[in-house]
């Protein structure tokens, strides 16, 4: 049951209508069945896997707080941490090592047929979260066993976020509230604004995107469309669910982390990524790069420490092998960034800001290059157009692209900025609220007769 859908649209007034007259103490076990159900219709054999991770690491969380020595808690929190890992790296990463072992061994791996289950990366790091926290001694083990799964399985960012950290959102599911009107509007305007970038940008551009990837050899000038596109096809297809993630968990009166600021405005690498799936940055942050000394480890280690946690950000997203250079491309440049930035203080001006942004997003784009692309060699194939010369006018009539797709194209990037600034002033949402819901009800109308229909990006990891 996907986000931009009409069965959504009936989902979801429905659990927030029975959640407001549901008695307090019994909301949240309302919230779990309707999240189990969310989660069954996209396949319910692999409802399992889930189930599986929350009593494992609930039991962990219990066990955690119980042991008194040290070393009996750090046994505990191996076993709980491998055992949400291990169910992780068969379903997502067996396929992929295995291969590419046996072919370093001059060898074959059969590969096996196995399902990926939805959402798997975002509720495996949630789990590991509570039981790291746990073990730290930020957070008492849960023992109620109902508000624990819902904290895992809490169905608005069950599937692709935000990464929440369980201090944060069972806090939010104890109170056992329902939304004010003030959260009803704002929820509203969330919902809205996230369906108009999934529906009249993300897939208004998807199919050009989907054209140039396809080409066997394309012209330079049309792999940078495609680029460019797709940067801002990527951003809207995952801010847009982001955003209807929050509005849906704001009606049932529930708060989400925000997970995108504007990461196209940033002026370096390094911003980028804190404005960029922050929910995703924070967790390696804090998981993985502090506690590994992070920046108090001296210089080499830090740069280091960065590129790992890029490379495990890469291949957090996919196990290919693109996905592992698009990490490491984007390691690099926050280590070239760290060195020539070393010692000097930051420029200032207006012209300097705005040269400072263009770059960083051409790096960010250049990018998208080995994200979107099936293959390392289609990668360099697409790269190598880049360099050579462009031939633009033949180029746009091989592409074949009715002129009225590209208006089309440029009318909804051109209300995005729009967007934005309403997003900011909550005087206007009202007013705003009409515009938005003429401009997805016509988005679907005519997603409805093309009969194509573009799942989220991000639902594949």
């Amino acid at each position: 049951m996907s986000f931009d859908t009409i069965a959504y649209a009936l989902f979801l007034p429905a659990v927030v209508g029975l959640h407001a007259l549901c008695p307090a103490r019994w909301r949240y076990l309302l919230l779990l069945v309707c999240s189990l159900l969310f989660y069954a219709s996209w396949s319910p054999p692999l409802t399992l896997a889930i189930l599986g991770v929350v009593a494992w690491t609930y039991l962990g969380g219990l066990f955690l707080e119980k042991a008194k020595r040290p070393s009996l808690r750090r046994l505990v929190l191996v076993i709980s941490v491998t055992g949400c890992l291990g169910l992780l790296f068969y379903f997502k990463y067996l396929n992929f090592f295995m291969t590419s072992f046996c072919a370093l061994l001059g060898g074959r791996w059969d590969a096996r047929e196995i399902l990926l289950p939805v959402g798997c990366s975002f509720y495996t790091f949630q789990a590991l979260s509570y039981v790291v926290d746990v073990y730290r001694g930020k957070l008492r083990a849960e023992r109620n066993p109902g508000f624990y799964a819902l904290y895992i399985c809490f169905f608005p960012q069950l599937v692709a976020g935000p990464i929440e950290r369980a201090g944060d959102l069972m806090a939010e599911l104890r109170q056992g509230r329902r939304g004010t009107r003030e959260e009803m509007k704002e929820g509203l305007f969330l919902v809205l604004s996230g369906l108009f970038r999934k529906l009249a940008i993300a897939d208004t551009v998807g199919p050009v995107v989907d054209r140039i990837f396809r080409m066997d050899r394309p012209d330079g000038s049309l792999v940078a469309l495609g680029l460019l596109l797709f940067g801002f096809q990527i951003y809207c297809d995952f801010a847009g669910y982001s955003q209807i993630a929050r509005g849906s968990a704001r009606l049932l009166g529930i708060r989400l982390h925000k997970n995108f600021d504007r990461p196209y405005l940033s002026a370096s690498p390094r911003e980028f990524w804190r404005r960029w799936h922050v929910t995703l940055g924070t967790w390696f942050r804090d998981y993985v790069y502090i506690p590994l000394g992070g920046s108090r480890a001296g210089l080499p280690r830090q740069l280091l420490l960065n590129l790992l946690v890029f490379l495990l950000s890469g291949l957090w997203h996919s196990a290919r092998w693109t996905f592992v250079v698009w990490g490491l491309y984007h390691g690099l440049l926050v280590v070239g960034e760290i060195l020539l930035t070393r010692g000097r203080r930051p420029r200032e001006g207006r012209a300097w800001k705005v040269l400072s942004v263009l770059l960083t997003d051409l790096l960010v784009m250049l990018g998208w290059l080995f994200f979107r692309a099936g293959s390392m060699e289609q990668a360099f194939t697409f790269f190598r157009a880049l360099l050579s010369p462009w031939q633009i006018v033949p180029a746009l009539q091989a592409l074949a692209v009715p002129a009225e797709a590209f208006l089309q194209i440029l009318l909804a990037l051109g209300l995005l900025p729009l967007v934005h600034r309403i997003e900011t002033g909550k005087n206007r949402r009202a007013i705003t609220c009409f515009y938005l819901v003429f401009a997805v009800t016509m988005a679907f109308l005519l997603r409805a007769e093309s009969g194509i229909q573009n799942a989220f990006i991000y639902f594949q990891f």
